[in-house]
């Protein structure tokens, strides 16, 4: 999962509860060596910033935080409106000194300069702790059974994940033709005609469900999974495309998180940036002498330039009156509705060796569990000695209903699925039920005319910039490049 979504609350089982963070956020600080005074409630009385600011950043999800940090440190004055009681939108972990569980995604991957810069200037280099080894080692459930994702050509012919046949049929994927120009496919489609049905229900479509918890008959091959598309529109074919690419240097990034989990970046942004308005929800965004005055719930504020990074929903709504009706389109993106399920586990009554970072369950294999990650084998100081942390997930775009089930119904499904795959035995010493009723927005096809009337408002709007998961790509990597994108050219003048 990434960076936003919709309210979600938390499972009401006698556990214990955590603090709203928004009220351990330390006062705000002059950025500009003006002071500031202190907040007022969240959505009561003034807003914080005296006069007209430079920006206003609307919505405090990674995006967000990502753009104000940037912008304040780059000396424009800047406030953060979030409308939630909290900062980091689906970036939320769960701890209360004994269990640390994210309830969004689990992990960052480093793999762009974004990332890695981002955590350097917020201070944050010595709090980082990279996934274990055993991270690199995934399992798919085939048959009630935990299978390792072949890792090597060796294994990749050994694997019975694939049929014989499936696996032959790679040697004629570098002589399949590509679709005519203009053309926009499915993953499903895109799959099935380079390689093979098994491969779509083996290996891409768990991909999918992983990190879209999407549809892969719906998702669009150009928009979802943009590097595995360049590959046959640039090359010609998947097999000649990655050959090409292992030429140039090395992908990757290492696999992170944070001793406090990853909530500590969303954390500390909003401590650096200083003036962040939890409660606050911006309700209509207009033009106003030459800038933008943005109406909230706590009366209005003046900006020179906007950044929105917020839901797609949220998006269309607030500028349905600037934009002249345009943003409308916005409300049309679906979402993923998703539950995370945490359990905690004594070792003893574990089976399975958790060697690994989760397993992923293919939808024709007919569970309600997209997945079930091993996080206690991921990162330390996530269960208490002698346990176990297991993170299943379910739902999505395939399931939408599964997360609207009562808390018991989620649980006692959840258990019932992984009992057999992971032979576990009597009853679990820890459990949580997060909702999330708008996860993760889906890149189905169409979905570049939502990219493209998101470009003719800002070209319409000068000094409005929109940022976030629905346009920049859904991963938290993705997230924190689009709000560093989006103010490179307010940062230059």
């Amino acid at each position: 999962m990434d960076a936003r979504g919709g309210e979600a609350p938390l499972s009401r089982h006698p556990l214990p509860r955590r603090r709203h963070l928004g009220a351990d956020l330390p006062r705000p600080h002059s950025l500009l060596g003006r002071p500031r005074r202190p907040p007022a409630p969240p959505g009561r009385g003034p807003l914080l910033s005296d006069g007209r600011l430079d920006v206003v950043v609307v919505g405090g999800g990674i995006s967000g935080l990502t753009a104000a940090f940037h912008l304040s440190r780059g000396g424009l004055r800047t406030a953060v409106l979030e409308a939630a009681a909290r900062v980091g939108g689906a970036i939320e972990t769960y701890s209360d000194g004994t269990w640390r569980f994210e309830m969004g995604p689990n992990t960052v991957l480093e793999n762009n300069e974004s990332v890695g810069r981002l955590i350097r200037e917020a201070g944050l280099d010595g709090e980082k702790i990279v996934a274990a080894p055993a991270a690199r080692k995934r399992y798919l459930y085939k048959g009630g059974t935990l299978v390792p994702l072949p890792g090597g050509p060796g294994g990749f012919l050994a694997t019975p994940l694939f049929p014989l046949g499936s696996k032959l049929g790679l040697l004629r994927e570098p002589w399949i033709r590509r679709p005519p120009e203009g053309t926009e496919e499915s993953i499903a489609q895109f799959v099935r005609r380079r390689l093979s049905t098994a491969f779509l229900d083996y290996a891409v479509g768990p991909f999918v469900s992983g990190v879209y918890a999407g549809d892969p008959e719906r998702l669009s091959v150009r928009w979802a999974v943009p590097k595995i598309w360049s590959l046959e529109h640039e090359h010609g074919s998947l097999i000649r495309g990655a050959l090409a690419r292992r030429k140039g240097p090395a992908p990757g990034g290492a696999m992170i998180s944070f001793r406090g989990g990853l909530e500590e970046l969303p954390r500390r942004l909003a401590r650096e940036i200083g003036d962040v308005r939890t409660g606050v929800a911006a309700q209509r965004i207009v033009r106003a002498d030459g800038g933008f005055r943005i109406e909230t719930s706590a009366g209005p504020v003046e900006a020179a330039r906007v950044v929105l990074a917020v839901p797609a929903d949220a998006a269309a709504r607030l500028l349905e009156e600037a934009a002249a009706g345009a943003s409308r389109l916005f409300a049309e993106i679906p979402y993923a509705a998703v539950a995370v399920v945490s359990l905690g586990w004594r070792r003893e009554d574990v089976g399975h060796p958790l060697d690994g970072f989760g397993f992923l369950a293919p939808r024709k294999e007919g569970l309600r569990v997209l997945g079930c990650l091993f996080p206690s084998e991921i990162f330390p100081g996530r269960a208490p000695a002698g346990h176990v942390a297991l993170a299943a997930f379910g739902g999505g775009r395939t399931d939408p209903e599964f997360a609207s089930w009562d808390d018991d119904r989620i649980l006692s499904t959840v258990l019932s699925e992984l009992r057999g795959p992971l032979s576990l035995r009597g009853e679990p010493a820890f459990r949580l039920v997060r909702r999330w009723p708008r996860a993760i927005p889906q890149y189905e096809v169409g979905h570049g005319r939502f990219v493209e009337r998101a470009k003719e408002i800002e070209e319409a709007l000068p000094g409005l910039r929109i940022a976030g998961n629905f346009v920049g790509g859904v991963s938290v990597p993705d997230c924190i490049k689009s709000g560093t994108a989006v103010v490179e050219g307010m940062l230059r003048g």
